[in-house]
């Protein structure tokens, strides 16, 4: 049965898209069948892999907006068991829409459901925000993973966010599990990422992941090259 990974964050710059896109690489590498859906307007998922988003014909917008058919707006991108389903938002007028119409709570759910088990993992790359979007994706999903840097202001507001996730989980999706918390862009070389990492570690430690992902230079450069981390050494 398929999984739904929604990856989201109230802060931006934490590492949401190269998470996204290197999760799902990585799953499809070992043979997962995979998608990939862009919720952020920002349309970045399309930007990491090179793409013109102005060039493909239909993305989340439409579905959303047009209802046009999930099938539709599916992209294969050339990597074997990887697709990914761009925003495709051309300008502001369009992210309103998009806004108002993702007002209902289920709608990705409903959008993603008929082809759930299509696939062995739907991964949702949400805006840095808890807007419409990102509870559109907290509903549809079985499971949350939040990036977060080891910074001061991002774990400040790490707690108010996780209550608020539990909130929504308990009023519209009782059965969301968090995957976990996972450390990104993290300089061991900074004394103040050290202490925050440790605090984390003793506040967080039953849902941080052990991995950590540090700051690289491969990581930060891999989408000019138009593929993710796991394809690009």
């Amino acid at each position: 049965m398929g999984q739904i990974i929604v990856v989201a964050s109230q802060k931006g710059g934490v590492g949401k898209t190269t998470t996204s896109i290197n999760l799902g690489a990585s799953l499809a590498i070992f043979g997962k069948r995979v998608l990939i859906m862009d919720l952020d307007a920002q349309g970045s998922i399309a930007a990491s892999f090179r793409m013109d988003d102005f060039a493909i014909k239909y993305g989340t917008f439409d579905l959303v907006v047009k209802k046009i058919p999930l099938a539709m707006a599916i992209t294969d991108i050339g990597l074997e068991n990887l697709e990914i389903v761009t925003a495709h938002v051309s300008n502001e007028e369009e992210e309103l829409e998009l806004f108002t119409h993702s007002l209902q709570n289920e709608l990705i759910k409903s959008v993603l459901k008929p082809i759930k088990n299509e696939y062995d993992f739907i991964i949702l790359d949400c805006p840095p925000s808890l807007g419409s979007m990102t509870m559109n994706g907290v509903v549809a999903a079985d499971q949350i993973l939040i990036p977060i840097q080891s910074e001061y202001y991002a774990l400040k507001s790490l707690g108010k966010f996780l209550t608020s996730i539990k909130n929504i989980g308990n009023k519209y999706n009782k059965n969301l599990k968090f995957s976990g918390i996972l450390v990104t862009m993290f300089d061991k070389r900074i004394k103040k990422n050290r202490e925050i990492l440790e605090e984390l570690q003793h506040s967080f430690k039953d849902i941080l992941f052990e991995t950590i992902i540090p700051r690289n230079s491969r990581i930060a450069e891999a989408p000019s090259a138009g593929k993710p981390v796991a394809l690009s050494i």
